[in-house]
């Protein structure tokens, strides 16, 4: 025990003194490390937006799609920090992102007339047949009094021609059908002034022709169509005294004709079509306004429905709804201007309300993709280099461009639909009697 007074006053003294010390290094110890705050990193993300533009013409459509990728980095990085009895962990994420942009432009050709080559023989009265690779066959025709056995193709995919083997003997006003082995007949025609019976092979897989059975009757300006069955119908034409009425049929098997019944009315530069049922129409030619029916099953043919005008030399395309649209005719008075639709279900024909913009004879008819009809080119008093579409919606015709801006038109050409929907055109002559070797696509819309 401490008796000392002085003792007892130093020793508190000491104790107090030690206390403060204890404090003061306490204080120290949490501003220090309990107390600082941890440092702070900062992250900044940028963003790049790419503004896409899309810019349509009447005749080029443009069309940009972006695609975005981001690719997202994270670092964690940790920091451990000791001190006496308390341990301080400090964590830091870094993030970075990148951007890739990849951009795809599509262009669709507009809908218009545009050049595609020259034949290397220019011709008029030739025949254009869509092979079933998609390439198109040229086959004879005129030219300033020459009668061509020259052929060529067009190669849609490359917008080239090329010539081919020559058929064995020069043709015009001839028929071309392409038979269901691709194979391609050629039949009859004008050889030097002269009508005659004889019909060739075109193989693509080699370039040449070979000569088949000739017809029974010589004929040139006849139709000719391909039936359900794979056999090929001819009928009518100019030649001999019983060719107009005349009607044959082509066997591939076989390679002979045979004769089936006669046409109730005599007829050349007429019409054929392929009904949906497989029975075949022809119209007009120079029996005028009647039409008749061809039934492959019986060999038979009946009269049907009249039409309105008399037509020849005029144009016949079935519709996607089964029904049959005639249009033109060398009278220029009415029918060259006028349309008119026949019914199969009922056997009649309606007269169009809508007249066509220019009167045509020689003229070509296609059917489009979109089930509208393409009409061009064709002649009475002016030889035409206009087109002009049908649309059965509203049975109203609207002219659709000059071709190629000819200032002398064409008739006498061909059209044919290729497997794209572009129609092309071909040759013909124009009212100079310049006979014409160029070709013009046609898209539609």
């Amino acid at each position: 025990m401490l008796n000392n007074p002085s003792e007892s006053n130093l020793l508190l003294e000491n104790k107090q003194r030690q206390k403060w010390w204890r404090h003061l290094t306490l204080s120290l110890v949490l501003k220090f490390v309990v107390f600082t705050p941890a440092k702070v990193e900062t992250s900044t993300t940028t963003t790049t937006t790419t503004t896409t533009t899309t810019t349509t013409t009447t005749t080029t459509t443009t069309t940009t799609t972006t695609t975005t990728t981001t690719t997202t980095t994270t670092t964690t990085t940790t920091t451990t920090t000791t001190t006496s009895a308390i341990t301080t962990t400090t964590t830091t994420t870094r993030t970075s992102t990148s951007t890739s942009t990849t951009t795809t432009t599509t262009t669709t050709q507009g809908p218009g007339w545009s050049d595609t080559g020259h034949m290397n023989g220019a011709r008029s009265y030739h025949t254009a047949s869509v092979l079933t690779d998609g390439k198109v066959l040229v086959t004879g025709g005129y030219n300033i009094n020459v009668t061509l056995a020259s052929c060529e193709l067009y190669d849609p995919e490359t917008e080239t021609w090329t010539t081919t083997g020559n058929m064995h003997i020069d043709r015009y006003r001839h028929t071309a059908s392409v038979l269901a082995d691709g194979k391609v007949l050629v039949a009859g025609g004008t050889h030097h002034l002269f009508w005659i019976n004889s019909s060739e092979l075109y193989d693509p897989a080699t370039g040449n022709w070979t000569i088949t059975g000739s017809l029974n009757y010589p004929r040139t300006m006849h139709i000719a169509t391909v039936l359900k069955n794979g056999k090929v119908l001819v009928a009518g034409g100019d030649g001999d005294r019983g060719t107009p009425y005349s009607a044959e049929l082509y066997d591939p098997s076989t390679g002979n004709w045979t004769k089936t019944g006669d046409m109730n009315r005599a007829r050349e530069s007429h019409t054929v079509s392929v009904l949906t049922n497989g029975n075949i129409l022809v119209t007009g030619g120079t029996s005028g306004k009647s039409t008749e029916l061809y039934d492959p099953s019986t060999g038979n043919w009946t009269l049907t429905g009249s039409m309105y005008y008399e037509r020849q030399w005029h144009k016949a395309v079935v519709l996607a709804n089964g029904t049959v649209l005639v249009s033109g005719s060398i009278d220029a008075n009415t029918a060259g201007y006028t349309a008119e639709l026949y019914d199969p279900s009922t056997g009649n024909w309606t007269l169009l309300g809508g007249y066509l913009n220019k009167p045509r004879f020689h003229h070509t008819a296609s059917l489009l993709t979109n089930g509208n009809v393409l009409v061009t080119g064709g002649c009475y008093g002016t030889w035409g280099n206009t087109a002009e579409l049908f649309n059965p919606a509203t049975g109203n015709w609207t002219i659709t461009g000059n071709m190629n801006n000819m200032t002398n038109g064409r008739f006498r050409h061909t059209a044919s639909v290729l497997a794209n929907g572009k129609i092309l055109v071909v040759g013909g002559d124009d009212q100079n009697e310049i006979y014409l070797k160029s070709a013009e696509l046609y898209q539609p819309l």
